[in-house]
């Protein structure tokens, strides 16, 4: 078995002749512009002759459409089944016609030696390959902002199946909107970016603690932000060379080996081959940033304002939009909601005022915000219609880091305002509407994913000490990131 390391959460797998490829994102951008990659796949083109695809979930940094299409479509895809339908249909547009959807806990075939096991977390999803007497365990997004007892029921799972592992792969970095492009008054957004990340960190040790693999690799946070207003979260992430310290000063009795490894480099036997050029910048990473995407930077330096009518047709088509989704916020919130939408691409006139105060939703354009808003947006113009006119359009701002957030004051916390007016903005798949549409799917899905079934068992019976929470209550509060200092975070997350 040999594994190189191709870029972000993209794996080649051999073993003998087969060749497997686990999430591809190795060209271009996603989450509309919005992440590079970096460091970047020095050999995109070994994923071309892929015989098995495997997706651990939907997100564009993991199943990237430009990348896919490198693959010949011979390939056999596979993918974690979930609650809405359209997925087959998806990978067969692009040409793909050998598409297997797979349970949680299901374990399919690839080959008489081969196996892969799914194991959801919601909408993401672990997966587990087993070839040649070893095994690989791949995280990827699916644990690292997990709340505590996630991570333990997962723990127990795989040790219990798959009690000696080989190489463990997980992400060791936030992905979100939150709190990174949330301001607050007082609020000091590098120190608690920084914080975050180590949060997160903290818990791909307790994973690689844990599970104890022989190996245990850091990947799936590959990317950077090139906007000028937005560098500066690049320079918060965690050093991946210092990872392997951390990790032995978090477990200092662990027999784990942390890998550090980049684009390029090859695992075999528990060893890596360092082929990657990255090593030799390992501590001056980001120093290369401005070298290799010189001309993407001056792309964003020269975007092509859009002139007034433009402007008037665009938010004619978000009053449209919020009109029919204002009730996602409950009426009791709702009530007490003023807040702006500026256009940062716009030449006048560019901003968009949304006043629920009113006895009807009430709209106005300006060219100045009112002084009595909660809170106010800024956002690209392409960045707002992708998210209110595609379904999981909203994942470009709320993973893609594609709205900067302003709020006037820390009173609105508690109520999340700042959460309900971005997801205002997004057209997400609605679980009720999808339950109705088709819902014996719904419930083949629900059978399949025993924590969320025995959720949904729990929650009805009004047995909430059992549920499982999905993600971890700190991560998720808002008053904690946006009005407490580092050390109060800190102290607040045991880190």
């Amino acid at each position: 078995m040999k594994i190189t390391y191709i870029s972000h959460a993209t794996l080649l797998i051999e073993i003998g002749q087969v060749k497997i490829v686990t999430d591809p994102w190795v060209k271009g951008t996603a989450y509309c512009n919005q992440w590079y990659l970096f460091p970047r796949a020095i050999e995109p083109h070994l994923i071309e002759q892929a015989d098995y695809v495997l997706f651990s979930h939907g997100h564009e940094d993991h199943l990237h459409p430009p990348s896919l299409q490198m693959i010949n479509t011979r390939a056999q895809l596979f993918y974690p089944y979930s609650w809405f339908g359209g997925t087959c249909e998806f990978f067969n547009v692009l040409g793909f016609q050998s598409v297997r959807e797979i349970k949680s806990e299901e374990t399919v075939e690839l080959t008489k030696n081969i196996r892969v096991t799914y194991l959801a977390n919601n909408l993401d999803t672990v997966m587990v390959i087993e070839a040649e007497g070893q095994v690989i365990v791949n995280i990827n997004d699916a644990l690292p902002s997990a709340s505590a007892a996630m991570i333990g029921y997962f723990v127990r799972k795989i040790k219990s199946r798959w009690p000696k592992i080989d190489y463990l792969f997980s992400s060791y970095g936030g992905a979100s909107y939150f709190p990174n492009t949330v301001h607050a008054p007082e609020k000091n957004d590098v120190e608690i970016a920084q914080t975050r990340e180590v949060f997160f960190l903290k818990n791909f040790c307790r994973i690689a603690d844990s599970l104890s693999p022989e190996c245990a690799i850091p990947f799936g946070s590959d990317f950077i932000l090139l906007d000028d207003n937005q560098r500066w979260i690049n320079t918060t992430k965690f050093p991946r060379y210092k990872i392997k310290e951390f990790y032995e000063e978090y477990a200092p009795s662990s027999k784990v080996k942390i890998i550090e490894a980049y684009p390029g480099d090859k695992l075999e036997q528990g060893a890596i081959s360092q082929l990657s050029p990255y090593h030799q910048w390992s501590a001056n990473l980001l120093d290369r940033i401005d070298e290799e995407y010189a001309e993407e930077i001056a792309e964003k330096r020269t975007i092509r304002k859009i002139n007034d009518e433009e402007v008037k047709k665009l938010f004619a088509q978000v009053e449209q939009h919020v009109v029919g989704m204002q009730d996602i916020i409950p009426p009791g919130i709702r009530s007490k909601i003023k807040f702006s939408i500026e256009i940062s691409d716009a030449v006048s006139e560019n901003i968009l005022t949304i006043d629920f105060r009113q006895a009807k939703v009430q709209f106005s354009q300006s060219q100045i915000p009112p002084l009595d808003i909660d809170l106010r947006i800024e956002i690209k113009s392409t960045t707002l219609l992708y998210a209110i006119q595609n379904e999981w359009g909203g994942d470009a701002i709320i993973i893609g880091y594609g709205a900067e957030i302003f709020l006037s004051n820390t009173e609105v916390l508690d109520l999340e305002f700042e959460n309900y007016c971005i997801r205002l903005l997004s057209r997400y798949p609605n679980t009720r509407k999808y339950l109705k549409k088709t819902p014996l799917r719904t419930l083949k899905y629900l059978w399949s994913d025993k924590i969320k079934r025995n959720n949904l068992v729990y929650a009805a019976f009004g047995m909430k000490h059992k549920v499982i929470d999905y993600f971890d209550k700190q991560l998720a509060e808002r008053s904690l990131w946006l009005s407490k200092s580092k050390c109060e975070v800190c102290k607040a997350c045991n880190i």
